[in-house]
């Protein structure tokens, strides 16, 4: 009966809530963020990380031909040899996350905390890429990202590291200065 009363206050206490934000945006109308549940937190597995920078893109998937034989677009790997595989002439913008907004992704990305609303479409269309570089400035990770269509891709270092809500990840990038999204495009 003890073990049993000390797991339950262990869960209880392991699980925490956020608070919602309301902010007058929009005329003085309250806007109110969805409450999030941080559900697992747990290292964010690349020890020797530098730098992160988030690549905007038109929907790779139209114009992406740097396939081999044995891989197609949708399932080639984004970087070889610590380098992008994929024309980097496409990529519109670039930006190097600064250290407040590196840890908060890192804070995202390693903690589930997204509800079950954001399921996965059934499209992919890429428009942005997080790469992570070491000292060196070799990419050693990666997460490609269709908001969209709530769908990803990423380096097998990173697998199970995706119960982040999308449309944080958004806030996180626009906050970022990135300005290309889905209504942006075609």
């Amino acid at each position: 009966m003890r073990k049993i009363f000390l797991l339950v206050v262990v869960i209880l206490v392991s699980c925490k809530y956020e608070k919602k934000e309301v902010s007058t945006e929009n005329e003085g109308i309250p806007i109110v963020k969805s409450v999030s549940k941080i559900i697992n937190k747990r290292d964010f597995p690349l020890k020797n990380l530098s730098k992160v920078e988030v690549l905007s893109y038109e929907d790779r998937m139209r114009w992406d031909r740097k396939i081999t034989k044995k891989d197609n677009k949708y399932t080639k790997d984004l970087v070889v040899d610590h380098k992008l595989n994929f024309d980097s002439t496409k990529v519109k913008e670039r930006v190097l996350l600064n250290s407040v907004l590196k840890t908060e992704l890192l804070e995202l990305m390693s903690q589930d905390s997204c509800q079950v609303e954001e399921l996965p479409a059934d499209c992919y269309m890429p428009r942005h890429v997080i790469l992570f570089r070491d000292k060196k400035n070799r990419i050693i990770g990666y997460k490609e990202l269709c908001l969209s269509c709530r769908g990803f891709r990423e380096s097998k270092n990173l697998e199970n590291y995706n119960g982040f809500c999308f449309s944080q990840m958004e806030e996180l990038f626009k906050k970022a200065g990135i300005k290309y999204f889905d209504e942006d495009y075609e």
